[in-house]
């Protein structure tokens, strides 16, 4: 076993109590070994981290929530930098920030901005890590009134590859903040901390339609030509079951009055008439908790993604539905976020988040609980992915999948260009690197 001086913070060895648990990742598909994994409590045992991995010559990988969709926060044989018990929130409202720890979980900084009445655009998933989230983009409800979870990020605090502590906003190293708000997730450095410009938030309305399979090409006819157009105020989702595994479910969050929300919500209606539709008022932090679902801790799963620039053909829609009415099972689904709005007012090149322009984010999913049920939900997933390729440009870095062989493209589309810069110019010796991790040519 590696000699551990000079790391400090709660140290898990292979073998040790709690092991088992720490290794984890969300998605259960994987199972990776670390040597070492190291809770950090600070920013200085996260340069101890980083300076001990380069002594020891180990390979190293950073986590926060733990909610990669391929892993890449584990390193089999290496050494785990975990950050998520950096907890610490300083809220100026006079201000309008807020200093976080890069440990927050989503729900649990909802619950602490809440307190203050304020909140940033985030995302959904109740354990999903703020750090990972809003170093690739982060989306959720408020998206369209308030942009990404990237636009709203004024400071990073970062321990370099030399364990130096620096930090980088638009007045300090610009380039660096430029491509922490898109493609930051343990590429340059290990995020410690943010400072969020955080927005008042009080009562939203929320609402819930679903229909029955046989609609799906009319409400998906429909929806795309509507919700990333809508008022900016309302963020629209939809959610496609497979057939015969559950309804058709678009559900959204509207930042101002409910009869103003129903009045928005009459021409999906009208157009293709739901079979079941609530409509309610609640504070934020209600509607967020509700839409967050269950506090899950592990899933096994395959999920993929792509955005539609132009609204899908006939031809989009036969395939679509080809796949939805042939999957595996026992749970394959499409989600559709709309953007627009606040998303499509910043240019493609003014973060390192590229899809600026797209009207839709579309997540293909399979989830199962046998091993025997792997190989055929990967492989739809895969097939799905690919035939919607003619329709579809791109894929969304947070949701990353080692099966897409053009990934930097699809990412990051020209913004790669100035992000392999930036990578030579922060870590010229490619200290951060992992599967998918930024090159230096």
């Amino acid at each position: 076993m590696p000699r551990i001086e000079g790391l400090t913070g709660r140290v898990i060895m292979e073998g040790e109590p709690g092991y088992e648990e720490a290794r984890l990742d969300f998605n259960t598909r994987f199972s990776k070994f670390p040597k070492v994994i190291v809770y950090c409590m600070n920013e200085q045992d996260v340069a101890n981290a980083v300076i001990w991995a380069r002594k020891n010559k180990m390979p190293f990988r950073v986590r926060g929530g733990g909610h990669s969709y391929e892993a890449f926060s584990l390193v089999d044989g290496g050494l785990v930098i975990d950050v998520s018990e950096l907890l610490h929130v300083k809220i100026d409202k006079i201000g309008g920030t807020a200093h976080v720890g890069a440990g927050y979980r989503i729900l649990p900084l909802y619950e602490a901005l809440w307190k203050q009445g304020l909140t940033i655009p985030s995302g959904t998933c109740a354990t999903t890590g703020v750090s990972g989230l809003t170093l690739g983009g982060g989306y959720g409800y408020l998206s369209r009134l308030f942009g990404m979870t990237c636009d709203n990020l004024l400071e990073v605090e970062m321990v370099n590859p030399w364990g130096r502590i620096i930090q980088a906003s638009e007045e300090n190293h610009t380039d660096l903040f430029w491509a922490c708000r898109g493609a930051g997730d343990g590429n340059f450095g290990v995020i410690t901390a943010f400072t969020f410009r955080v927005h008042p938030i009080g009562d939203v309305a929320h609402y819930n339609m679903t229909w029955d399979f046989s609609d799906l090409q009319k409400v998906v006819g429909f929806w795309q030509e509507w919700a990333p157009y809508s008022d900016d105020r309302l963020t629209s989702t939809l959610l496609l079951h497979a057939q015969d595994q559950g309804a058709i479910l678009s559900s959204g969050i509207y930042v101002g009055w409910e009869k103003e929300l129903r009045q928005l919500l009459r021409p999906l209606q009208e157009a293709v008439p739901p079979k079941t539709i609530s409509i309610r008022s609640a504070s934020w932090i209600t509607a967020a908790r509700m839409l967050a679902g269950t506090m899950t801790r592990h899933a096994t799963f395959k999920n993929t993604s792509a955005y539609v620039y132009e609204p899908f053909s006939d031809e989009a829609l036969s395939i679509l539905t080809h796949y939805l009415s042939n999957a595996p099972g026992p749970s394959n689904l499409v989600m559709f976020d709309a953007y627009g709005g606040a998303i499509g007012r910043v240019p493609p090149d003014a973060t390192a988040f590229v899809h600026r322009r797209a009207l839709i984010m579309i997540q293909y999913q399979s989830y199962w609980e046998n091993n025997r049920e792997e190989s055929p939900n990967t492989q739809w997933i895969e097939q799905f992915r690919s035939a919607m390729l003619p329709f579809t440009r791109g894929a969304y870095r947070n949701y990353c999948d080692l099966l897409i062989s053009d990934w930097p493209t699809a990412y990051f589309g020209e913004n790669i260009a100035k992000l392999k810069k930036v990578k030579k110019m922060y870590d010229p010796e490619n200290v951060f690197h992992y599967e998918q991790s930024i090159p230096l040519e």
